[in-house]
């Protein structure tokens, strides 16, 4: 099988700890061959161990024929023009999340990459957890019923980047926002693909830390009704002290499900419509009902490298084997207008509809 050549602009963040070492372990299948960032030693670092020609300016890696699919890890107010650039220059494409700061963006990007015929994927590695993916094959078997409740969390500590005056992070015309586009995009995701869609939300946002040299966000919270009825709840934070985190609960009428990134067994089932497989619940006030915690390799401080590295490979395997993503340009829309409607509610202060 031939190998996909990649070209990857942007090696800070997870373009160099997530996306980078998933192109090298399936060398059979993918090879850089090209690299590109603002920052000299961090493309000629990452040239000398792959052999990739390193450059400095985006356009010159898009005009190199030897790149078939462009990798895009950039602040995000450039995600869509060079996204665009990639797609006009026929280049396969997997854009970081937030897709972009605009609906109006995500759809010149969509209709650019069916224009052309290329694969446009956006690199939301929640789609690619193990966690996330048993749990919603649990779903698949109705195991909790209905659901009528759903919570995300996202949560760790930016304060070290947010206290850097030169970080694009705390910029709003860089950035699009705070933690609402740059994390709770991810709980966007999640609860869409574990509940379904959403209707209406109602949000706050705080800057918690006046001191910081910042104009976005830091804090977010967004209660949501789903179009089946559920109600949701997100949480993300960008200046809570502990070691970066998600975690979720799905409440059925059924049962339950709950996520915790930080667990090692990351993943609990409680079910009132399946017999439990332990014969000592007999005696537990849960009677004969199933409680399990499904075994799953995971580790605390791994599971998101892990993730982001599959989902780089399944970029290339779409490629490879002309299939459509996992996670598509529309996805990655969808969550750029829930992001726009939740900073409307908190503009106005009341709930606004999504749709």
């Amino acid at each position: 099988m031939a190998k996909i050549g990649i070209g990857m602009i942007g090696l800070g963040g997870a373009g160099g700890w997530g996306h980078f070492p998933g192109y090298t372990d399936i060398p059979e299948e993918a090879k850089i061959v090209a690299l590109c960032d603002n920052v000299p030693a961090r493309t000629e670092a990452k040239a000398r161990m792959t052999g990739a020609k390193a450059y400095t300016e985006y356009e010159k890696l898009l005009a190199d024929p030897d790149v078939e699919a462009v990798d895009i890890t950039l602040p995000h107010y450039l995600h869509a023009r060079v996204a665009l650039a990639a797609i006009e220059a026929g280049k396969h494409v997997i854009v970081e999340k937030p897709f972009t700061i605009t609906v109006e963006e995500a759809d010149s990007v969509i209709s650019a990459a069916k224009r052309k015929g290329v694969k446009l994927m956006v690199a939301e590695n929640t789609r690619f957890v193990e966690a996330y993916e048993v749990a919603r094959k649990m779903l698949d078997q109705d195991l909790i019923g209905r659901i009528c409740y759903a919570e995300a969390y996202i949560g760790g500590s930016e304060i070290p980047r947010l206290r850097d005056p030169n970080s694009w992070n705390g910029k709003v015309s860089l950035a699009g926002g705070g933690v609402v586009m740059d994390s709770a995009v991810h709980s966007f995701y999640l609860l869409r693909w574990m509940v379904g869609k959403m209707k209406t939300v109602s949000a706050f946002t705080t800057k918690f830390m006046d001191e910081l040299p910042i104009d976005t966000e830091t804090n977010a919270v967004a209660i949501f009704k789903f179009e089946n009825g559920a109600l949701g709840h997100v949480a993300n934070s960008e200046t809570t002290e502990h070691p970066w985190t998600e975690q979720m609960q799905l409440i059925g009428v059924n049962g339950s499900l709950v996520v915790d990134m930080l667990a090692e067994r990351p993943l609990q089932l409680y079910s009132t419509k399946r017999k439990s497989s332990n014969v000592t619940m007999g005696w537990s006030p849960y009677g004969s009902s199933s409680w399990e915690e499904p075994f799953i390799y995971h580790s605390g401080l791994e599971w998101k490298s892990r993730s982001m590295k599959k989902e780089v490979q399944h970029f290339v395997r779409c490629i490879a084997q002309d299939t459509q993503p996992l996670v598509s340009g529309e996805d990655g829309r969808e969550d750029v207008r829930v992001a726009v409607k939740t900073y409307e509610s908190v503009k106005t202060g009341r709930p606004v509809d999504i749709y």
